[in-house]
């Protein structure tokens, strides 16, 4: 990877568009790729869904400060976001059966939005690198090389999977804009890469070391996430909908590459999702659960 890195580096206003959520593994992830390549001028982009903690945005500009990269706070419509998630909540089978299996409706949702943003902030900027923390469980793939026709696929498809719960979004404020992606550089298109894949992963280890670093532990009671207080209603709302856990899949991949023993994984699926957080999502969200 360290090779790939400094091919493509010192071309554009930044080499790497960092997905940055403020939670332990976008975190880690930061921190130890500007630790193994220092070279690397990295933007942090961390998007308030409106259901951010006040602890990960704090996180988020702690980790920045420490490693000297940019940071900045990706910020939509909160009525339009609220909308959109309560839309994805309330709808069944807008995504595939795989896109069920591996992430609830809303989360599918969410993260859709940040990858179109992203890729269109690393065209923007010319970077050539979109980095996201996902662990081998969520992506087992370390880099993507993206082509237009791929990053016009699933820009046209997302924009589908928005009209399938019911959202227009005619002002291409979810989805990559077009105009960008007809005058995009075919000679400087970015690649995602997913480099925590290609780490050891200990979940108490890494939090571990971000204490140490001054990453201050969330306050919110959800096992399956250190940054968003959207995310136990989301849960709640596909096994309500679906009867699958949506980190099934996750957990299960991390057991399988033995990063988390079977016993720590269904220990994770079987703790209650937090009552409070459900609460509060579903009074901004104005909709109940079964």
């Amino acid at each position: 990877m360290e090779k790939l890195l400094k091919e493509k580096s010192g071309k554009g206003e930044y080499d790497v568009i960092f997905a940055l959520s403020g939670g332990k593994d976008s975190s880690y992830g930061l921190y130890k790729l500007k630790k193994e390549y220092p070279f690397l001028n990295i933007l942090a982009i961390q998007f308030d869904n409106a259901f951010i903690s006040d602890t990960a945005v704090a996180n988020a500009k702690k980790m920045c400060e420490i490693t000297g990269c940019d940071y900045f706070k990706l910020t939509m419509d909160e009525k339009a976001l609220c909308d959109t998630f309560r839309k994805a909540a309330t709808s069944t089978n807008a995504y595939s059966k795989f896109a069920r299996y591996r992430a609830s409706d809303i989360c599918n949702t969410c993260i859709s939005i940040i990858k179109q943003k992203l890729i269109e902030q690393a065209i923007i900027r010319k970077a050539p690198f979109i980095v996201f923390a996902f662990t081998s469980g969520q992506s087992p793939t370390p880099i993507i090389d993206l082509q237009v026709n791929f990053i016009k696929w699933s820009r046209d498809l997302f924009e589908k999977q928005l009209q399938n719960i019911g959202v227009d979004d005619k002002d291409e404020s979810f989805v990559l804009k077009n105009e960008i992606i007809n005058n995009i550089d075919k000679d400087n298109i970015p690649m995602i890469l997913h480099p925590m894949c290609l780490w050891d992963y200990n979940e108490d280890k890494i939090i571990e070391a971000l204490i140490d670093l001054g990453w201050m532990p969330p306050k919110i009671s959800d096992s399956n996430s250190t940054n968003c207080l959207l995310n136990a209603f989301a849960c709640q709302n596909h096994i309500d909908k679906y009867n699958i856990h949506p980190y099934a899949f996750d957990i299960a991949g991390l057991v399988r590459s033995g990063d988390m023993t079977q016993e720590e994984g269904l220990e994770k699926l079987h703790k209650e999702l937090s009552k409070p957080l459900i609460e509060m999502a579903s009074k901004k969200l104005d909709l109940e659960v079964e």
